[in-house]
């Protein structure tokens, strides 16, 4: 991938994080978040224009994972910012609020089904088709929603994919929300006081999240990776759900050792029993 793209992605996702732990009032952060993806898209479509991808491979890999989780975030933050400055005042008509916005997304997702089944099972087989720029604007071809649509920014579904990203994250924000109101048990024992944070990196929680998953030890595998990943995120702080397919996928690309944390810990394990049979 252009050093230019990984710079720019690695830098914005900097300047967010920071936002995030510097403010506290979700409407203050959704305001801040969409003033700098607005201002920062600017500057990739610029790049984007001019840009000449070097394989059909990298251009899916902009336009199916890069693009739409920048993406996502606009969309998630304006509709959190046009649902918390809308929201009624009192406890009940919180709570209807709250839920009209989750039928929404549902009834998103069911005018999408097909697509949506195919973000759901992290399909690969109409990549080309989905997530690859056009070659001509010829217009029998198209579909007529993206008659003013620019060629070079976008394909035809790269949208499509954010969206489905964005929804995933608000239906927990709106989910969270509703269940604080109706007054429900945390996931933390009451207790347990103190905080428990995860002191590795947020790629290695995604490995073990994967692991777990894909070993079937947690719901025998029926839960989906999002909600592993929001329940862990909880549990740990780390806020790890908006990124990580994105994370996944830096683990599938690693060369040797894909599963290396998993790895490490088998190795740390094995040498303290071995030091505790030796001190015996």
């Amino acid at each position: 991938m252009n050093e230019y793209c990984l710079n720019f992605f690695s830098e914005f996702e900097k300047e967010y994080q920071n936002i995030k732990t510097t403010n506290s009032d979700s409407i203050v952060i959704a305001h801040k978040v969409t003033e700098l993806i607005e201002t920062r898209s600017k500057e990739l479509f610029k790049w984007l224009k001019k840009h000449k991808f070097s394989s059909s491979e990298e251009e899916i890999y902009f336009f199916k994972d890069l693009k739409p989780i920048f993406i996502s975030k606009l969309i998630y933050y304006k509709t959190v910012l046009s649902i918390e400055t809308n929201l009624p005042t009192s406890k009940k008509n919180k709570i209807k609020f709250y839920e009209d916005a989750l039928n929404s997304i549902q009834e998103n997702t069911n005018k999408n089904r097909k697509f949506y089944e195919y973000y759901r099972a992290r399909a690969s087989h109409k990549d080309s088709i989905y997530f690859l720029r056009e070659k001509d604007s010829n217009i029998l071809k198209r579909d007529c929603s993206l008659i003013n649509y620019d060629l070079k920014l976008c394909t035809s579904h790269d949208y499509s994919m954010a969206l489905m990203i964005s929804n995933d994250i608000l239906t927990n924000y709106l989910e969270n929300k509703i269940e604080k109101l109706e007054n429900n048990c945390s996931i933390v024992h009451p207790s347990v006081q103190q905080t428990i944070n995860w002191t590795g990196t947020k790629i290695d929680l995604v490995e073990l999240i994967y692991a777990l998953h894909h070993s079937k030890k947690i719901n025998n595998g029926n839960t989906d990776i999002k909600e592993l990943a929001v329940f862990f995120g909880k549990i740990f702080n780390q806020d790890i759900e908006e990124n990580i397919y994105r994370f996944y996928i830096d683990i599938k690309n690693r060369k040797t050792g894909r599963s290396k944390f998993i790895n490490q810990l088998s190795e740390v394990l094995e040498n303290h029993i071995l030091e505790e049979e030796n001190v015996n």
